[in-house]
């Protein structure tokens, strides 16, 4: 294991002596993009080169600048979220010498890139899977107040968003797959609870984000991903003339609010965020760092939520092909709050099923070392150092009158930690436009303690290790992939997932994707190692991870200018599910493989987007998962959900209006007597409208006004955790540039 551990090292020490050296004589290429319509100068495009790694932004005023560009003739693409791709052929550069090239860009469908799919740059029209991209523009126009609940704009995405708080891990779902079998990762870094798959992706700014990649129905080079992946990427700051520092602040006031029977007493609360950013760059040097706080009183009783999140990036480019990047975050919250669910009487000396106050702290850091260098033409290496560590502390006081309760007045403490320590090392060869390769190996050390939960547990070592491949061969308008990853974890044993694709463009903007693959999901570690704090089931060591085979097809197009349809459809066959069964242990339960489910389902959008910046878009999405082990639907998952939205965007008078709808049917089983009954299948709507100033030439102020569940719906994912009656925040933001 020691000998894993320091290879490392080893590779980042030798990268840097063999290629910090690299002579920078070439050409220079420069140039201008602007909107095909009006003209307008388009910042924020990327710009590449094949064959190399040679990229470049334009600034705000459209213009980029690529320097010691190797002689030759080259073709170059331009690429900005919301516009069709701009190729412009045989662009010749010429060593000493600078070529000017211009461009104008279509407005057009989701042509992002995406660096989750293939663990590559990959534009999303070459990619088989169904990848969703949320861009920077996307969220910071959206009617959100974090990064998972920008998710719920997303087909086919779900986020239960109780009591509406801000930072408190929110359970998701994609495709019907409930929160355990998404993977969640900032810049591949896995940042999920090692216990329970919890995570508090809610606690990065958006601020740090350049985009959110959302994967559906998983991936062969990412291992256990059954739902799919979430990836958070992170800005790069690099080429800024000038460096940008940007406050923030707003304030929300809740009236009092009457929720019925369940964990709010109709009391007035507020909202306080404020946070301060800085991004910027020095010749070869960048960086970016930022903190950002919330206080929030809930309109619960015993009710608040103070969270504070410090962010850092900063990054160092040898030359054009060499760069070292490092990544810290670090975030902490203290909620407290009270839960209860009333009986309606109908057990005279149980007033509720439960009653009881939380008190609970938790911290999570992650932490990123990566370096990247282009080490021959056409071949790049890269290794990461990864870290994440979450740590809790839970105080639960149990109150009277309680049918699942402790004794009133007893207070039961649950301490945990969980830690990642591991890294990657990837290699891609790219030849040509034809051809593509990726490999590479993921290793991990996992410790988890949560001995502090359940009495006697020991603290749990888990070590993991996956070699995954990727390849990519295009045949004119035709992409074929191929893709395996092997699994081993000491704590279930070995996986192997393959995966075959492909992805067929058709036309100027329509786009055909077919995939197959083998996924899996990782046995919970209290299943295979530990004992369950929940009914004392006990560990079984022999327990097989679940797995299914996934099968998915779509496609999209806008062959007509400003409209645009998107399709998918998927097929999950699912073994070896994971239920309670009996152990040989009298009156005790244990884990046992013994289930099949059928997991399908569709979702479609259609949408229109206009050239003078309005867009409207609406969108279905149905699950249906069948246990076929006893013939049973699967109940209690957003089986149907729609959503809509229009937004306006003025750029001239910097104005955006964004209006976002979401209707979803929870599919309750019956049960339940009503414990958890959602309050769905009714619209609910957010509204964002914010006006820049420009106050000078160096700084500007935007004014933002969010207005949530504008219908005033008495609304609710779960009974005992209601969000908010209609509500309000105000907000700023200036940027000193």
């Amino acid at each position: 294991m020691r000998k894993t551990i320091r290879i490392l090292p080893i590779i980042f020490l030798l990268l840097l002596l063999s290629f910090s050296s690299w002579a920078q004589t070439g050409g220079t290429l420069k140039g201008k993009v602007v909107d095909a319509n009006e003209k307008f100068a388009l910042p924020t495009v990327r710009v590449s080169l094949e064959k190399t790694n040679r990229t470049g932004v334009t600034d705000a005023e459209g213009n980029f600048l690529i320097k010691n560009i190797p002689a030759g003739t080259y073709r170059v693409t331009f690429e900005l979220s919301g516009y069709l791709i701009e190729t412009k052929k045989d662009v010749t550069i010429q060593a000493g010498e600078t070529t000017e090239l211009d461009a104008s860009m279509r407005m057009g469908f989701a042509h992002e890139t995406t660096v989750t799919a293939r663990r590559e740059m990959e534009s999303l029209q070459k990619v088989p899977q169904n990848v969703e991209v949320l861009t920077e523009t996307e969220l910071r126009t959206a009617p959100t107040l974090n990064v998972v609940q920008a998710l719920n704009n997303i087909a086919g995405v779900d986020v239960e968003t109780g009591s509406g708080l801000t930072t408190v891990g929110t359970f998701m779902s994609i495709n019907g797959y409930d929160d355990v079998y998404i993977k969640k990762m900032v810049d591949g870094v896995d940042v999920t609870a090692i216990v329970t798959n919890w995570s508090l992706l809610s606690a990065y700014p958006q601020e740090m984000l350049e985009q959110v990649e959302v994967v559906k129905g998983g991936s062969a080079v990412w291992g256990a991903s059954m739902g799919g992946i979430i990836n958070l990427v992170t800005k790069r700051p690099r080429g800024l003339e000038r460096p940008i520092l940007t406050l923030t602040g707003s304030l929300a006031s809740f009236g009092a609010m009457d929720f019925g029977n369940a964990s709010a007493i109709g009391q007035s609360g507020d909202l306080q965020r404020y946070g301060a950013n800085i991004i910027g760059s020095h010749k070869k040097f960048g960086y970016m760092l930022g903190a950002k706080r919330d206080d929030h009183k809930l309109f619960t009783d015993f009710g608040t939520e103070k969270n504070f999140n410090l962010f850092s990036k900063f990054g160092y480019d040898f030359n054009d092909t060499t760069y070292l990047d490092f990544l810290y975050s670090y975030n902490k919250v203290s909620v407290t709050g009270h839960s209860f669910l009333e009986t309606d009487a109908f057990l005279p000396y149980f007033p509720f099923y439960w009653n009881y106050q939380d008190d609970a702290d938790s911290s999570s850091q992650a932490a990123s070392l990566k370096l990247s260098s282009m080490v021959l033409p056409g071949f790049n290496l890269e290794a990461q150092l990864k870290f994440n560590r979450m740590d809790g502390n839970f105080d639960r006081i149990w109150l009277e009158g309680g049918i699942i309760n402790g004794p009133a007045g007893t207070v039961d403490t649950s301490l945990f930690n969980d830690q990642r320590i591991g890294g990657t090392v990837k290699g891609s060869y790219n030849p040509s436009t034809q051809f593509s390769l990726v490999a590479g190996m993921d290793y991990y050390r996992i410790r988890a303690d949560f001995s502090k939960m359940i009495t006697d547990q020991p603290i749990i070592y888990v070590d993991s290790w996956a070699p995954f491949t990727s390849l990519e061969y295009r045949v004119g308008p035709l992409g074929l992939h191929l893709g395996a990853r092997y699994d081993y974890d000491s704590s279930f044993g070995s996986q192997l997932s393959p995966s075959i694709g492909a992805n067929l463009n058709l036309m100027k903007s329509t786009i055909l994707r077919a995939n197959v693959g083998r996924t899996f999901k990782v046995p919970d570690l209290w299943y295979t190692l530990g004992e369950s704090y929940v009914d004392l089931i006990l560990p079984n060591p022999d327990l097989k991870p679940e797995r299914a085979w996934a099968y998915s097809v779509g496609f999209e197009s806008q062959e007509l200018q400003y409209l645009w349809v998107k399709m998918s459809l998927y097929y999950h066959d699912m073994r070896d599910g994971i239920v309670r069964v009996p152990a040989d242990q009298e009156g005790r339960y244990t884990w046992g493989n013994a289930t099949q489910f059928i997991r399908k389902g569709y979702e479609g959008e259609v949408g229109v987007q206009a050239p003078f910046g309005l867009q409207v878009y609406v969108s279905t999405n149905y699950n249906k998962h069948e246990n076929k082990s006893d013939g049973v639907i699967l109940q209690w998952i957003p089986t149907r959900t729609n959503k809509a939205g229009i937004r306006y965007i003025n750029k001239k008078f910097d104005l955006t209006a964004n209006l976002r709808g979401r209707w979803i049917w929870w599919n309750e089983s019956d049960d339940l007597i009503g414990l958890f009954e959602p309050r769905d299948k009714i619209w609910m709507f957010d509204l964002r409208l914010s006006k820049g100033f420009h106050l000078s030439d160096h700084i500007s102020l935007s004014l933002i006004v969010d207005v949530f569940n504008i219908t005033d719906q008495l609304y609710w994912d779960r009974k005992d955790a209601p969000n908010p009656r209609r509500w309000a925040q105000a907000g700023f933001e200036v940027k000193f540039n």
